[in-house]
């Protein structure tokens, strides 16, 4: 074998060196041994690099924001790996829900949460003024709203997922359903991540936002910085919009990701995180019986 054979040739060296011979001989004959075997060396540790693939890593990309307008329908151009979340209550809620699942592509609920800044959340938010009951039910809504559902992250939520209380009932009904939580961290005081922990649900933080401003050069920017994350941690998570640039930028992007660089589902990456992580929520399973079941249903695609 050609690891045999080099272990000879050092062994050769060692015991010359030891020979007694003076300095300026050693050097030679060393020089000599080494020149002559550096291509099966060079072999050698081909064999052993070449032999085995590097793991690549992994991005998972959820864009958020969909369901509000006809034109979101743009992003079903996007890779089936990219994860949707869809906003509840909203035109498209459903229909959009509906189709991801057809089309085999995984669903989250974007949940509107209270923020610190007053912003309009739409219908069926979560307002810290809520009691544990009224959350559940707001919860449950939203789901229904949303089927195909099998995780959810949070809309705002920068006062929301600082307050305990709320957050425990949010859990509550995730955990009762099977579904898993993505913080979207709009604040670095979110306790959202922790306390779905503390309930069992299967959880995970965003990692980078990719459009925070609009423009390509700043998706550029934010692309190559979750492209450094992922390629140190393993793997990450990017949370984007259906703005007409970021899907467009991503189409191009996607179709010609690194050769070291895989997207992935969010449950994918949960299940790499997580080895006893399994995508089987309740809800959804219920929603896709009941759409089994129901002669009206179509898979059309959005108009």
């Amino acid at each position: 074998m050609l690891k045999n054979r080099i272990i000879v040739i050092c062994m050769t060296v060692i015991c010359f060196l030891s020979s007694g011979a003076n300095a300026a001989d050693s050097s030679n004959a060393l020089n000599a041994i080494v020149t002559s075997n550096a291509t099966m060396v060079a072999q050698y540790v081909l064999s052993q690099t070449t032999g085995h693939t590097r793991k690549k890593a992994r991005i998972a990309i959820i864009i958020d924001d969909i369901g509000n307008k006809r034109a979101d329908a743009d992003a079903f151009a996007l890779s089936e790996k990219v994860t949707f979340s869809i906003l509840p209550h909203t035109p498209f809620s459903t229909q959009f829900s509906e189709f991801s699942f057809h089309q085999g592509r995984e669903v989250m609920l974007h949940m509107p949460m209270e923020s610190l800044h007053g912003e309009a959340l739409g219908e069926g938010a979560i307002l810290a003024s809520m009691y544990p009951d009224e959350v559940e039910m707001a919860m449950l809504r939203a789901l229904e709203s949303v089927p195909h559902a099998i995780g959810v992250n949070n809309h705002m939520g920068s006062k929301l997922t600082q307050i305990t209380l709320q957050m425990n009932a949010v859990m509550e009904v995730l955990n009762n359903n099977r579904l898993y939580f993505i913080d979207s961290r709009t604040t670095k005081f979110s306790k959202a991540h922790q306390i779905a922990r503390q309930h069992g649900v299967y959880s995970a933080t965003r990692h980078v936002f990719l459009d925070h401003f609009a423009n390509e050069a700043f998706l550029e920017k934010q692309f190559s910085q979750m492209l450094r994350k992922a390629r140190r941690n393993g793997s990450v998570i990017g949370i984007a919009h259906p703005y007409p640039v970021t899907i467009e930028f991503l189409k191009k992007k996607l179709d010609d990701l690194p050769d070291d660089i895989e997207l992935i589902s969010v449950s994918e990456y949960l299940n790499i995180q997580n080895e006893s992580f399994m995508s089987a929520p309740r809800l959804a399973k219920e929603n896709r019986l009941k759409q089994e079941n129901d002669s009206q249903t179509s898979a059309i695609a959005p108009e």
